[in-house]
């Protein structure tokens, strides 16, 4: 079979059957063109001209009989490869030969039945028009090379017979003109079926990489799907876990309390008294962490409930920033508080609000060294949304840093803040609490440079506010 080796078993089946399919797509032409084609052959035989003699009618009736035939097997072939499909293009490619052959045959049989002895014009007139299916079949039947000998050496052999039999002065050069014309029609065919080779080939290619993109796909969305089921699951236990870990956690605050503080009665001994007030305060740490991942699994769940209501922005952001202000004291640190008192209450969910604040706050206080300077600022914004600026003069984060911070547990690392703690959860919680009325959060930084941390709420979106803080 004609075509390029190709490299595996796989690949040789997909190329042989894309040669099939190009050679069936030259059926339904076969079913109208063939018969035209013998009407137009025969015709000049009927004594319309009476120069290329008359035949009788019974071979032009078998003439056109044969190739009404072809036409009728070239439709069942097709529908049949149609309906069954190639899925064995070897079995397919052997009826296409088969086929190709006896249809090559009957044009070959033509020149018998519309030969006209010792008539010159006749026979240059019947070589001229085999000739005319001899380059036909070379340029149609060029996907293989064994379909196209099965095309045009039929013909071409049957045709020089009667030629060559008639003998007489023309039979010698038509003879050698079918030779010539069969050598470099073949040839010709030869250059165009590279071109359905290399067809073949880009098929064959396209194939294979859609298969590789399809299946690619569907591992990219399985993959996927898992990821999304399992980050689904986490969340969603952890959203159910809130009872079960808080629920022991503020039991042993409240009783290392009582005993810290001997509420019941002496204690008897001082060290006691310390050990409880460090398990209050480990305990106290823990909660907050175990608050601060619930609440990000809750929001990641979609079961963050908040309670937007028109709000006094500066007093809930000052009442915030009590609980930073006595870290700041510790470390000297400079801390300036400017909230404007807009016209419009900021419409937010006062804890959420005060959570946000604390987060922005402390991680500047954090992260500022001492002696540092810590700014927060508020009011409204020209388009009628609020906004809250959070500004440090501390190292700055790296811009490729920006984002990153905002996933949770990612945490800057710099040679400022090694031996700093935390669970990167802030900023996560930030962004999401802000996404939840509406709004947004992001940083400004570069290093070196300090951070200005900024979260916009959009207080003229009441309605959608609610309606979101509702869903």
């Amino acid at each position: 079979m004609g075509g390029q080796a190709l490299e595996t078993p796989g690949e040789a089946t997909r190329a042989a059957r894309s040669r099939v399919e190009l050679a069936l797509q030259q059926l339904p032409g076969v079913v109208w063109i063939n018969p035209a084609w013998a009407m137009l052959t025969a015709l000049p035989f009927t004594g319309l001209f009476p120069a290329f003699g008359q035949l009788a009618w019974w071979r032009i009736a078998l003439a056109l009989g044969l190739h009404a035939a072809n036409s009728v097997t070239a439709g069942v072939v097709y529908r049949s490869a149609t309906r069954a499909g190639v899925a064995e293009p070897e079995t397919w490619l052997r009826r296409i030969i088969w086929y190709q052959g006896l249809v090559s045959a009957e044009w070959g049989a033509m020149a018998w039945l519309l030969w006209v002895p010792q008539n010159t014009l006749n026979h240059v007139m019947v070589v001229m028009s085999l000739v005319t299916v001899l380059w036909a079949y070379s340029l149609g039947r060029s996907m293989d090379r064994t379909v196209l000998l099965a095309s045009i050496a039929p013909c071409a052999a049957v045709t020089a017979l009667r030629v060559w039999s008639e003998g007489g002065p023309a039979s010698t050069p038509l003879t050698l003109f079918l030779a010539v014309t069969f050598g470099l029609s073949f040839l010709f065919a030869h250059r165009a079926r590279r071109y359905f080779e290399n067809v073949t080939r880009m098929r064959v290619d396209n194939d294979k990489l859609t298969a590789e993109l399809r299946a690619t796909r569907d591992e990219a969305l399985k993959k996927r799907y898992e990821a999304e089921a399992a980050n689904a699951s986490k969340t969603a236990f952890l959203a159910n876990m809130s009872h079960e870990l808080r629920t022991p956690l503020n039991a042993i605050l409240g009783f290392s309390e009582l005993i810290a503080h001997e509420a019941l009665g002496p204690v008897g001994t001082a060290r006691y008294r310390e050990y409880a007030t460090d398990i209050n305060t480990s305990g106290a740490h823990l909660l907050s962490l175990i608050n601060d991942i619930l609440d990000v699994a809750k929001i990641e769940a979609g079961r963050m409930d908040i309670d937007v209501r028109p709000l006094d922005a500066k007093a809930v952001i000052e009442k915030a920033l009590i609980v930073v202000a006595g870290r700041a004291r510790d470390k000297s640190q400079h801390l300036t508080v400017d909230i404007a008192a807009p016209d419009v209450l900021l419409e937010a969910d006062e804890r959420a609000l005060k959570q946000i604040v604390i987060n922005l706050a402390s991680n500047a206080v954090k992260f500022t060294p001492e002696g540092g300077r810590v700014a927060v600022t508020g009011g409204p914004t020209a388009g009628g949304g609020y906004e809250i600026c959070v500004e440090d003069n501390g190292p700055g984060v790296a811009p490729d840093m920006v984002e990153r911070i905002f996933r949770p547990f990612n945490q800057v690392d710099n040679r400022y803040n090694r031996d700093i703690s935390g669970t990167g959860l802030g900023l996560s919680l930030v962004r999401g609490l802000a996404e939840l009325h509406g709004g947004r959060a992001w940083i400004e930084s570069d290093l070196g440079a300090g951070v200005r941390a900024y979260v916009y709420f959009p207080v003229a979106n009441r309605d959608a506010i609610h309606i979101r803080a509702r869903a």
